[in-house]
C-alpha cells in the first residue's frame, strides 16, 4: 500500500494509453473464463504497483470493472444453463474464475477506502466517489456470497468481516444512504447494497436451486429499496448481523445481547411488493415487468422463489410438516435418472451393479423423508431439486426421493433434507395414445417411466415418473405395465425440473378390468 504514496512513474501494465485501448481487442481473442482471469490478475497487480496515485488506481479499477461485468454474466448465464452437460473440471473453472475475480475486485475498491482513510498523497480526490467506491465494494462481496451459495456454503467468515467494515465506514463517513450511479442504469445506496447481501443470507438458500438463488438474488436487488436497518428489531425487522463478523446473519433470539457492532434488519415495506408481485402472477400468468426478470427465467421457477422468499420472510419461522426423529442407518443412493429409473423400477433386483452408487448415513426421519450426512467426496454432484434413488439397510426395494435442502461444511461433507415421493415402483413403457400424432417426442418404441404406488390408483389415477419434458397437458399415453394397456389421460403436472418429469394422469380403462395388475403395481 505505500508503495502507491510515493511519485514517479507507474510499474503497472495497465498505467499506459497504448495499453489500455488494445485491452479489449486483447480479452476478445480469450474465452470467458481466461479473459476474467487476466482481469483478476491486474486487479492484484494494482495491489503492489509501484507509484501509482489513487486516481489513477480508480481509473484502472473503472476500466477493468466495465470489461468484466459482462464476462461474469455470460459465465453465470451459461453456469446455470449448462451445468447438467460440464465436467466436473470446467464447472470449478468457471466458479473460480468468477469468485477469485469478484474478491480481487472487492479487495482494491476496499483498497482505494483504505488509502483515503489514511490521507495518502491525492487520496482526497476520491472523497467525492466513496459512495459509489462502497456500493461497488459492497457488490463485488455480494457477488461472492452468492457464488459460495451456489455450491451450499459454507460462508467465509472473512466475508462477513468486509461486508460489515463497508457498512460501517458508510456510516462512520455519513454516506450510508447516500444515493450514488453505481453502474450505469444502476442507482444504489451503501446501505442498500448491505441488505441486498444480508437479507440474501437470511433467505434459507439452502433450500432454493441454483436456478433459484439466482432468480432470489435478482429481486432482492430490485425490492432492496423497501428493506431497512435499525438499532432494535420491530415489526418487518426479525434479522440480526454482527458487523465485526462475529456471527453471520440470522434470526434474532432475545437471549442475544444488542452491542455497537449488531445491527437489526429486515424486508419490512418489500414483503408488500412481493406480495402483489405472487398475485400479479397468479393473475396474468407471467413475471411481473416491475421485476426486470422478463424471458430469462421459467414462469414457475420465479413464481415458487417468490412464494419462498415470502414464507421465509415471515415474522415465524416456517413450521415443519412432519417432526423429526432421531435415527442413524446406512442407506443406498443413486442418482441421475437412468439410474434412477432403473433402480425404482426394479431393473436392478436381478443385478448387484449400479453405477453411480454412494453410501450416505441417515441421521433423523420423518413421515416425509429423511436428513441424511453425506461424507466427502461422495455427493459432489449435489444440489436441491436431484432426483435420487435410496435404498434402505434391510430393504430390497429402491424408492424415489428429492433433494429439497442441501448445506456443505469446511470439510465438504454435505448435510442433505430428502423428501421421498414414493416407497418402491414399477418400471413401464409408455407410447403416444396416437401415432400419427405430429410433433411427438415419444419414442415409437415407447419411454421406459416409473408407476409410483400411491393412493389414487385406487381411484384411478397414476403418477409417473419420467423423462424430463415427456409430460404434456395436452396428450394421452398409453402405458404397458404386466402385459397390459392402459390408456392414460393428462390430470397435471405434480413437479417439473430439467432432470425429470412427474406427471399425473387419469386410467380410462375400467377399474374392474385393470384392478388386480394396479394393486401389484401398487
Amino acid at each position: 500500500m505505500l508503495s502507491w504514496i510515493k511519485g514517479g512513474t507507474s510499474n503497472h501494465p495497465l498505467d499506459s494509453k497504448d495499453t489500455k485501448v488494445g485491452l479489449p481487442a486483447d480479452l476478445a481473442r480469450m474465452s470467458p473464463v481466461t479473459a476474467l482471469d487476466q482481469l483478476g490478475v491486474y486487479l492484484n497487480d494494482l495491489k503492489t504497483a509501484e507509484n501509482l496515485r489513487p486516481k489513477q488506481a480508480l481509473e484502472i479499477i473503472d476500466l477493468i470493472d466495465r470489461l468484466g461485468s459482462p464476462l461474469q454474466r455470460k459465465l453465470i448465464r451459461d453456469h446455470l444453463a449448462q451445468r447438467q452437460r460440464l465436467t466436473k473440471f470446467h464447472e470449478n473453472r468457471v466458479w473460480t474464475a468468477v469468485y477469485a475475480y469478484s474478491r480481487e475486485l472487492a479487495d482494491v475498491y476496499r483498497l482505494c477506502l483504505a488509502q483515503y482513510q489514511v490521507g495518502a498523497v491525492g487520496a482526497t480526490l476520491l472523497k467525492p466517489r466513496l459512495p459509489q467506491i462502497t456500493c461497488r465494494a459492497l457488490r463485488a462481496c455480494a457477488t461472492q456470497l452468492k457464488w459460495m451459495l451456489l455450491r451450499y456454503g459454507p460462508v467465509e467468515q472473512r466475508l462477513w468481516q468486509e461486508i460489515g467494515g463497508l457498512y460501517r465506514l458508510s456510516e462512520s463517513l455519513g454516506f450510508a444512504q447516500a444515493n450514488c450511479n453505481v453502474y450505469p442504469q444502476l442507482d444504489s445506496t451503501p446501505e442498500r447494497e448491505f441488505l441486498h447481501a444480508t437479507m440474501l443470507a437470511v433467505s434459507s438458500p439452502d433450500g432454493l436451486t441454483p436456478f433459484q438463488i439466482e432468480i432470489a438474488e435478482h429481486v432482492i436487488g430490485k425490492v432492496a429499496n423497501g428493506f431497512r436497518v435499525s438499532p432494535r428489531p420491530s415489526s418487518g425487522i426479525a434479522y440480526v448481523v454482527d458487523l465485526s463478523g462475529g456471527h453471520a446473519p440470522g434470526r434474532f433470539s432475545t437471549n442475544l445481547k444488542l452491542t455497537q457492532d449488531t445491527r437489526c434488519f429486515g424486508p419490512a415495506d418489500a414483503t408488500a411488493e412481493i406480495e402483489r408481485a405472487v398475485r400479479f402472477m397468479d393473475q396474468h400468468r407471467a413475471a411481473p415487468p416491475d421485476l426486470g426478470i422478463g424471458d430469462e427465467f421459467d414462469v414457475g421457477a420465479v413464481h415458487a422463489t417468490l412464494t419462498y422468499l415470502l414464507r421465509y420472510w415471515s415474522a415465524a419461522l416456517p413450521e415443519r410438516r412432519d417432526r423429526r426423529r432421531r435415527h442413524t442407518e446406512r442407506v443406498a443412493v443413486v442418482h441421475e435418472l437412468e439410474e434412477v429409473l432403473a433402480a425404482v423400477g426394479g431393473l436392478f433386483l436381478e443385478s448387484t451393479y449400479a453405477s453411480n452408487e454412494e453410501e450416505w448415513v441417515i441421521e433423523n426421519e420423518s413421515e416425509s423423508g429423511f436428513g441424511a450426512f453425506v461424507q466427502n467426496p461422495r455427493g459432489a454432484w449435489l444440489e436441491v431439486g436431484t432426483l435420487i434413488g435410496i435404498r434402505r439397510e434391510e430393504g430390497a426395494a429402491w424408492s424415489a426421493g428429492i433433494v429439497r435442502r442441501v448445506s456443505v461444511d469446511e470439510k465438504g461433507n454435505g448435510y442433505v433434507g430428502i423428501q421421498i415421493l414414493a416407497q418402491g415402483g414399477t418400471a413401464v413403457t409408455i407410447l403416444a395414445a396416437s401415432l400419427s400424432a405430429k410433433g411427438s417426442s415419444i419414442s415409437a418404441h415407447g419411454e421406459l417411466c416409473v408407476l409410483l404406488p400411491s393412493s389414487a390408483l385406487k381411484t384411478g389415477e397414476a403418477v409417473l415418473l419420467m423423462r424430463p419434458q415427456l409430460f404434456s397437458h395436452s396428450r394421452s399415453l398409453l402405458m404397458s405395465v404386466y402385459d397390459r394397456r392402459y390408456s392414460l389421460a393428462p390430470l397435471g403436472m405434480v413437479e417439473q425440473s430439467a432432470e425429470f418429469d412427474l406427471g399425473r394422469y387419469r386410467i380410462v380403462e375400467q377399474l374392474e378390468e385393470s384392478r388386480e395388475v394396479l394393486t401389484r403395481a401398487g
